[in-house]
């Protein structure tokens, strides 16, 4: 359940940095927004593995 809730987080966090890139800078900082959600998406990459590694085990 905690992989899920995880996963969960990450994809709010990334929505979240894409609306705060788009509307409340304008696009000013989109190659930064884009660099952070690509950081977040290898991230939550990790926490999929890790549920695949640990649902397996069991």
């Amino acid at each position: 359940m905690k992989h899920l809730i995880g996963l969960y987080v990450v994809m709010a966090v990334m929505v979240f940095v894409t609306l705060t890139s788009e509307f409340i800078f304008k696009g000013n900082y989109s190659a930064i927004a884009s660099w952070f959600i690509v950081m977040l998406f290898l991230f939550g990459t990790i926490f999929f593995a890790n549920a695949r590694y640990y649902l397996s085990k069991n």
